[in-house]
């Protein structure tokens, strides 16, 4: 087994704690209802304001992945926002700051 040295595994496990931002599960699936779907129109001007922000740095195909991506994390939201919680998924006591003596 090769070493690691310290630095170097808290950079790998950095980077694959990070990877979820940065990589999105595409599975065939949800790959081609996006690709059916039109995106929204929230998605939409989102990214104009992209590319208004940034008009020389990314290309109509770029623009074209931005809106997907936008489009697909909108809708998990919403999936998200559906979901309901019972008292048993929420915390048995309220976390709070402690701010010294008052």
């Amino acid at each position: 087994m090769t070493e690691i040295s310290r630095r170097a595994f808290a950079e790998r496990l950095a980077l694959m704690a990070a990877a979820p931002w940065f990589v999105e599960d595409v599975r065939p699936t949800q790959l081609q209802q996006q690709q059916t779907q039109e995106p929204s129109a929230l998605a939409r001007a989102l990214a104009e304001s992209v590319r208004l922000r940034y008009p020389d740095r990314f290309s109509a195909e770029d623009l074209t992945a931005i809106t997907r991506s936008i489009d697909g994390r909108l809708r998990a939201i919403e999936r998200l926002y559906q979901t309901t919680l019972t008292n048993a998924d929420e915390p048995d006591f309220v976390y709070s700051v402690y701010r010294g003596v008052d």
